[in-house]
């Protein structure tokens, strides 16, 4: 069993007595859900284009690049669309040998010479080194996300608007009226790994790509577009690739991290300005805003993760795990406790956010506690449990989800919320049509159409489901 230190100090023994089990009873049967939901299936959607061909490139890209576009333009337009590194491999080329020895060997002497500093750098900075898409699905709480035909679900938090990502780096926005479904591309939207909605505007989306974020700013008449005059690209020095992206809950901060980047990078949107949350160590994988917006949850490649503090002026806690990293973290919806799986250890953790003394000593330390035992378990015909993907908690605090990484089936924990503790119980297990698994999952926010906490599943079949929990 792990355990975890704070700033370097020990927390003492973890607790490990009457630890909470998976469920052994199956969620089934057809489930009902208002005729507004629209129904999604990525597989069936004729804008999809197939997972081989847009599994790594750019499939609207080579779609658009003309028949007899010259060497010159070509360099140029992939320097404007992918950055100078493309744009020297491009000019490498034997078409471009052919076209200007001269320019071919300028451009084959700068890449070595770029290569040979980016070797020495990475010697001397191991975490610094370019990540590639292996990397994204590494760290990502997408299950298998290079294959994943729904790669990320992002509920409006005001509105009944859900946007969904698929392999082939198309955005589609649903609304209760699915006659017209909005679609967003463009060359930059590459690798998308993560959404989020900006709170309290209309159509405001972040979406954190390979080579830094779009926010799209959306028109309530758009059908399809490729526009890219309605989207803002966002980059920052050596900030890419995105893996995930979150908005304060007043909408004003937009938080970033990159698993090429040591830095958190905060965008004030609105003042078009953005500062750097600092810090030395292994790059930071996955952030989680706290609801009341006083904490900013970070965790890294490493065994290293933060909790920010907004109102100390950003001054963190730093804490490490025995091994492996955070894959997974979601918040109460009290913003009093933090749960958390790692990637090697098959248990659900919790950190406490609220002292149960008004007079608690400064010198008495945070315990993370173990709350729930993952362990790989069979029921009847079913494989539920094992290492954790993602966890989903719902906006109420009624139920918590978990994904796995290597078992199909989606466990279901009913959860209480109290003053000063946390009950979690085990509710049921849910598992998809014949050999599907479960890629992505979240809960719908707050709706005032709605009272049921809805989960929503998007299953490796590229089909969207909807479950509504609050009847168990």
């Amino acid at each position: 069993m792990s355990s975890f230190h704070k700033e370097g100090a020990s927390l003492g023994c973890l607790k490990s007595s009457r630890l909470c089990i998976l469920p052994l009873r199956e969620l089934q049967g057809n489930f009902c859900v208002q005729d507004y939901y629209p129904e999604i299936n990525l597989c069936c959607d004729g804008f999809n284009t197939s997972t081989q061909s847009s599994r790594f490139v750019d499939t609207w890209g080579n779609v658009l690049v003309p028949v007899n576009e010259g060497v010159s333009k070509r360099i140029i337009r992939t320097f404007f669309e992918s950055g100078f590194k493309d744009a020297l491999n491009e000019a490498r080329n034997n078409e471009a040998v052919a076209y200007n020895p001269i320019i071919s060997s300028i451009a084959e002497f700068a890449f070595r010479a770029m290569k040979f500093m980016q070797d020495w750098k990475n010697k001397i900075f191991p975490h610094m080194e370019e990540q590639g898409i292996a990397s994204v699905a590494t760290y990502s709480e997408t299950r298998d996300w290079i294959r994943a035909s729904v790669r990320c679900i992002a509920w409006h938090p005001n509105y009944f608007k859900i946007a969904v990502a698929g392999v082939d780096d198309l955005i589609r926005i649903y609304t209760d009226q699915p006659a017209v479904v909005p679609i967003l591309k463009g060359t930059t939207q590459k690798w998308i790994a993560c959404m989020a909605w900006r709170p309290f505007t209309a159509a405001e989306l972040a979406v954190g790509c390979q080579k830094g974020i779009c926010l799209w700013v959306m028109d309530n008449n758009m059908h399809i577009t490729r526009s890219q005059s309605q989207a803002v690209f966002l980059k920052y020095n050596n900030h890419y690739p995105i893996t995930s992206v979150q908005w304060s809950t007043d909408g004003n901060l937009l938080a970033s991290a990159s698993i090429g980047n040591t830095d958190i990078i905060l965008w004030h949107i609105d003042k078009m300005q953005s500062i750097a949350l600092k810090r030395v160590g292994p790059p930071c994988s996955l952030l989680k805003w706290s609801p009341d917006g006083s904490c900013l949850f970070s965790a890294t490649l490493g065994n290293v993760f933060r909790v920010w503090y907004t109102e100390r002026k950003w001054q963190p806690e730093r804490w490490t795990v025995s091994k492996g990293h955070i894959q997974s973290a979601c918040w109460s919806p009290c913003a009093s406790f933090l749960l958390f799986v790692t990637s090697e250890e098959s248990i659900l953790y919790r950190l406490q956010f609220v002292e149960e003394q008004l007079f608690k000593s400064d010198c008495e330390q945070k315990e993370a506690l173990p709350l729930v035992d993952l362990r790989k378990i069979i029921v009847g015909e079913r494989e539920l449990g094992g290492k954790p993907q993602a966890l989903a908690w719902d906006p109420k605090g009624l139920f918590l989800a978990i994904t796995f990484q290597d078992t199909d089936c989606i466990a279901i924990f009913s959860t209480t919320i109290q003053k000063y503790d946390l009950t979690v119980s085990p509710s049921s297990f849910l598992a998809g049509l014949g050999k599907e698994y479960p890629s992505y999952i979240c809960f719908q926010s707050e709706s005032h159409k709605s009272s049921n906490c809805m989960l929503t599943v998007g299953w490796s079949s590229g089909r969207i489901q909807y479950v509504p929990l609050m009847n168990l």
